[in-house]
């Protein structure tokens, strides 16, 4: 495996979720505002925009299944999740959270 300062940003977001022990242990407030982070970051480097909702709201869900924080994606509202990913695009991750916190059964 290569140095840590020699992979790519793919890798160094995936080496901090680890890092954070995929965000076990956490209430569901400091959950949602660490994975509204790593998601925003996740979409940020991922080079292809088809499949990217798809693949990153699945992974999302496996982590928060994981971590304890089963979602509820039956309650997801697609517009208002492209919203809240393009403003974290933007470096805006309030909405990310709060769908986030709310998916949290």
């Amino acid at each position: 495996m290569l140095p840590r300062e020699h992979r790519g940003p793919g890798n160094a977001a995936l080496d901090e979720l680890k890092e954070a022990n995929y965000f076990r242990d956490l209430d569901p407030a400091a959950f949602s505002r660490k994975t509204a982070h790593f998601l925003a970051e996740l979409n940020a480097i991922h080079a292809f925009r088809e499949g990217n909702g798809r693949s990153q709201l699945t992974f999302l869900a496996l982590v928060a299944s994981h971590a304890g924080h089963p979602l509820d994606l039956e309650r997801l509202d697609p517009d208002e999740m492209l919203a809240a990913m393009i403003a974290s695009f933007d470096g805006e991750e309030g909405m990310l959270t709060d769908i986030i916190e709310k998916l949290i059964h």
